[in-house]
């Protein structure tokens, strides 16, 4: 295919602050720009912060106002989304950078060939509106699915019109399409991931990899890591990550005499080191009370290609990710039956899960650029 120019349009970038924040956009960036594109990211970070460069991508970005909605993940419950009710200040917030993005993209999209939106909530809206008769490829994750599903049919009618084709990273988000007659075509794919080398590093630890926010439930895998504690059995578990959670999940952990190192937000390399040396891999996000659902999370790709025994919970696409190659339990499993199915896994695997590895690699960034692009312009 003869080299594009493509605008790809989404709500927060990795930054020197946080690494990790928006890091499966600008994967898909550099894959298209391996393939020969010339790709501009375009998104926000925090005031103050820099957004990271992306090897063979111009990045452009607008700063969000202290306390801003969409970086660092989160935005429905900082929007108020979930059981506390709407924050009009945060709402306030929202607007200023949508208006900054919309600005942004405008600047940066003239030229273009073709639009790629992540986050149909305001993204999607926002490249439909400038694209004119251009291709616009409009990706939907799990957080702006959950609120697409919610919004009245109007508005969701206009929502799905603003694109040329649609990609959902689980087929659960078609939900958000009944009752709207939508003429652009669809697929269900999940974001694709970088397979990190196999580095031979010994397999001694449990890790867990997500937004230190309710939706992740990080308290539970702290209390099944504390039921194995109390067996005689305290395997260490490091925590990759950060967000609102990470102080009283520290103190808890603290509490209980788990063996928990809280490490942050790290970058691509830091993380794959750690999946190196995971032995099991521990997801248990889930619904949490008058909140969303997980998605299909990157993190659980990116821990399979690492060869990671895997223990998740089932919430959105998990158990179509895991397939047969790691265990999946119920949505409500409590802490002791994920304590059971860490230490199976911990002990049935002392040197990794390969047949993990080989699942996800078919999901890799190298595989799924060419159907980006034959989304765009067949």
């Amino acid at each position: 295919m003869s080299r594009r120019a493509i605008a790809m349009l989404t709500t927060s970038l990795p930054h020197d602050g946080d690494p990790s924040a928006g890091a499966f956009v600008r994967e898909m960036a550099v894959a298209l720009a391996q393939r020969g594109h010339r790709v501009t990211l375009l998104g926000s970070v925090p005031r103050g912060r820099t957004p990271l460069a992306a090897e063979g991508v111009g990045v452009a970005s607008v700063e969000e106002l202290d306390g801003g909605v969409f970086s660092g993940g989160g935005a429905p419950e900082r929007l108020g989304l979930g059981a506390r009710g709407v924050d009009p200040l945060a709402w306030a917030k929202g607007a200023r950078t949508v208006a900054a993005l919309g600005l942004l993209a405008a600047r940066h999209g003239r030229d273009v060939d073709g639009w790629v939106s992540h986050f149909a909530l305001p993204s999607a809206l926002l490249a439909g509106a400038l694209r004119g008769s251009r291709p616009h490829l409009a990706v939907v994750h799990g957080t702006d699915g959950w609120l697409l599903a919610r919004l009245p049919l109007a508005l969701r009618r206009a929502v799905f019109a603003s694109a040329t084709r649609w990609r959902f990273t689980w087929d659960g988000m078609l939900s958000a399409t009944e009752g709207v007659r939508l003429r652009a075509p669809a697929v269900v794919a999940p974001m694709g991931f970088w397979p990190a080398a196999e580095s031979g590093a010994a397999r001694d630890a449990v890790v867990s990899v997500g937004r230190l926010v309710p939706v992740k439930r990080v308290g539970l895998a702290l209390e099944a890591m504390a039921a194995l504690r109390a067996r005689g059995r305290a395997l260490p578990w490091v925590v990759l990550g950060d967000g609102p959670e990470r102080g009283a999940l520290e103190a808890l952990a603290r509490s209980h005499g788990v063996e928990a190192r809280f490490v942050g937000s790290v970058g691509a390399a830091e993380r794959d080191a750690w999946l190196g040396r995971a032995r099991v891999f521990l997801h248990t996000a889930g619904g949490a009370a008058g909140a969303r659902g997980e998605g299909a999370p990157v993190a659980l790709l990116e821990a399979m290609g690492a060869g990671a025994a895997v223990v998740a919970t089932a919430s959105g696409g998990v158990g179509a990710l895991v397939g047969d190659a790691g265990r999946v339990l119920a949505a409500d499993a409590p802490a002791t039956a994920i304590a059971d199915a860490v230490a199976a896994a911990w002990d049935e695997h002392p040197a990794g899960a390969p047949e993990a590895r080989e699942r996800a690699l078919g999901w890799r960034w190298e595989a799924q650029a060419e159907g980006i692009e034959q989304a765009l312009w067949g």
